[in-house]
């Protein structure tokens, strides 16, 4: 287990590093693609540190993680970054036409690099937070 989350980690982090690059080239669609990626490691390594198994789907992932912040385990205030973060990637994946019918933030320049920052914090968040022992 703890190979998976040193693993997750390292990848989250590779994945920020990508996306401020993105950002840093004015492609804010590709950026969106990795801020939400650097956010759904940095939550999977979270899962695992609480001792719980990481479904490999995108919203049971989303799912453990917003139980971790009712917990208290995990600050409130990232509780909506992976719901946020993923309908970003969609729509910078997809374009527009993807969220007919539901309302959404414009994917700006703003919002990712808003997006981009939660992300680096969860990763600090998620790097000092302690291990779950097995009993």
């Amino acid at each position: 287990m703890a190979s998976f989350i040193v693993s997750r980690l390292s990848l989250a982090r590779r994945q920020l590093q990508s996306a401020r690059n993105n950002m840093a080239q004015n492609d804010v669609e590709t950026a969106a693609n990795r801020a939400f990626l650097a956010a759904e490691n940095a939550a999977t390594a979270a899962i695992a540190k609480s001792g719980e198994r990481v479904a490999p789907v995108h919203g049971q992932i989303r799912v453990q993680f917003e139980d971790l912040c009712d917990q208290g385990l995990i600050p409130q205030k990232f509780k909506g970054l992976l719901a946020q973060s993923y309908r970003f990637r969609l729509r910078g994946d997809y374009g527009r036409g993807i969220h007919r019918g539901k309302t959404i933030p414009d994917l700006t320049p703003t919002a990712m690099r808003e997006a981009i920052d939660s992300a680096a914090e969860l990763i600090d968040v998620v790097t000092r937070m302690p291990k779950k022992r097995r009993r």
